[in-house]
């Protein structure tokens, strides 16, 4: 009888941890962020895409020498990539504050997840000063 007493005394202290650990936490300790969602709001991001595609077609279609246009397309290269990584930084430290605070262990892209996940994009599109209000302008379309 006392095996017995013990082992519902057990299964109801399991129980019971399973299930204040349950309520303990209220969201999951992973989010996830729309990044085509910034992509499309964000007026910093598409004014840079917009400005690259706009050189890069210009410097395709200019009438210079081909060692100047090569010369012309490494320096739109380096622009792209300072401008590429000014946004993903802007939007990591963003990420980062939003998931400390919210206490956050894992923050993925929603593209790479199929399910799960608390949905932090209004968070990042706050914390990036995107005004959600407003209609979003037209996508950038990729080359």
């Amino acid at each position: 009888m006392t095996t017995r007493f013990l082992r519902l005394a057990l299964v109801a202290a399991c129980a019971g941890a399973a299930l204040l650990s349950g309520c303990a936490r209220t969201h999951s300790s992973v989010a996830v962020v729309d990044i085509l969602a910034l992509e499309q709001r964000w007026p910093k991001f598409i004014n840079y895409y917009r400005q690259l595609q706009a050189n890069y077609v210009a410097i395709n279609e200019s009438k210079i020498g081909p060692q100047a246009k090569r010369q012309a397309l490494l320096q739109w290269q380096q622009q792209s990539r300072r401008w590429q990584d000014e946004v993903t930084n802007d939007v990591r430290n963003a990420v980062q504050q939003i998931a400390q605070a919210k206490h956050y262990q894992l923050v993925l892209t929603h593209q790479g997840v199929v399910y799960g996940g608390d949905d932090i994009t209004l968070d990042v599109e706050k914390a990036l000063k995107i005004d959600v209000s407003a209609s979003p302008p037209a996508a950038p379309v990729s080359p």
